[in-house]
């Protein structure tokens, strides 16, 4: 039967699909001007030199980047200037340093007696961010040590978007409609009535009396801890899909937000969605909190094309799974 159906719309499509398009060539266009969107701020962020010396060991630290933004790559640069003979410790940096994720860095002699160090550090937060301090120690051919420590400093990263923009929303011009006068209004009138039939054929079959499976249905906490398993077990970001891992946790957050809440709320941007969760007593505080900043975090990802590593995927899963068990109903509100 749904066959049947639908070999009888492409029927109808393929009669009043050609006629809809006669005479397009004489159609007035009507294109209204683009009006521009100013969402775009030029990031503050300037390059940061930090020099420290002590004795006969100098150590300049350089933070610089292209772009000031969350997922954009900053360079840290290391550079050590010591006499020669001795033996230098550049600071070891792992996986993570303070709240920014880094790439694998270098050590390499940049000149006579000179060595530099470089790593590069993506963030994937907008706002003022502490970059940890470093120690650079050498030991001289009698023994003597000596040891530089330069302090922790701020960098400000700005984000592209306004603070009242959603992220689906970027910086671009949108056409309005395009109006296509045929001067043929017959085909319009076939058109409509053979949507009629097909209406109706539509609800004629929804009409027919089926049998109707029984459905359980399951607490929304419950049904998450389930999605979040599955998810889990699929284990997208070791293979490489961190946009797919973080669209699929997203729409299940939503979605257990919505159920437990009573939120309908399918098609709203996270603005619009996280404005009308605030307005629950029960997401208030630190609910809420944590509830936006994982909601756009996702955003990110799905629509500023950042892409954290592993580790960051772990810790967004592990702490929706306790957004989760710190909102999910009270034994007696999930019996009744």
């Amino acid at each position: 039967m749904k066959k049947t159906l639908a070999t009888f719309i492409a029927a109808l499509l393929t009669v009043s699909g050609p006629a809809l398009a006669q005479d397009s060539s004489t159609a007035p266009v009507i294109a209204p001007r683009p009006v521009p969107r100013a969402t775009e701020r030029a990031p503050k962020q300037s390059r940061v030199v930090q020099e420290v010396k002590e004795g006969k060991l100098s150590v300049t630290r350089t933070l610089d980047a292209q772009h000031w933004q969350p997922g954009a790559s900053i360079t840290m640069q290391i550079v050590a200037t010591t006499p020669a003979d001795v033996s230098l410790q550049l600071p070891e940096i792992g996986t993570t340093f303070g709240r920014f994720d880094v790439r694998p860095a270098l050590s390499k002699p940049s000149a006579a007696g000179q060595t530099s160090m470089v790593a590069e550090l993506v963030a994937w937060e907008a706002g003022t961010l502490d970059v940890p301090a470093v120690t650079v120690s050498m030991t001289s051919a009698d023994g003597t040590k000596t040891a530089v420590t330069v302090p922790a400093t701020s960098i400000t990263l700005t984000t592209l978007l306004g603070g009242n923009l959603p992220l689906t929303e970027l910086a671009s011009d949108i056409r309005g409609p395009v109006e296509i006068d045929t001067r043929a209004w017959w085909w319009w009138l076939i058109a409509a009535g053979a949507t009629a039939i097909a209406g109706g054929f539509v609800w004629w079959l929804m009409r027919r009396p089926t049998h109707q499976p029984v459905v359980i249905p399951v607490a929304p906490d419950e049904w998450a801890r389930r999605e979040f398993d599955i998810l889990e077990s699929q284990r997208l970001p070791e293979r490489g899909d961190v946009e797919g891992f973080f669209v699929r946790l997203s729409d299940v957050v939503r979605t257990y937000v919505e159920r437990r809440y009573q939120i309908a709320a399918p098609d709203q941007t996270t603005q619009e969605f996280l404005g009308q969760a605030a307005h629950h007593p029960n997401l208030a505080g630190e609910h809420e909190r944590t509830l936006g900043a994982f909601l756009r975090s996702a955003d990110m990802v799905k629509f500023a094309a950042a892409r954290p590593g592993t580790d960051t995927c772990a810790h967004a899963l592990t702490a929706m799974r306790g957004f989760v068990e710190r909102t999910a109903p009270p034994p007696s509100e999930a019996e009744s």
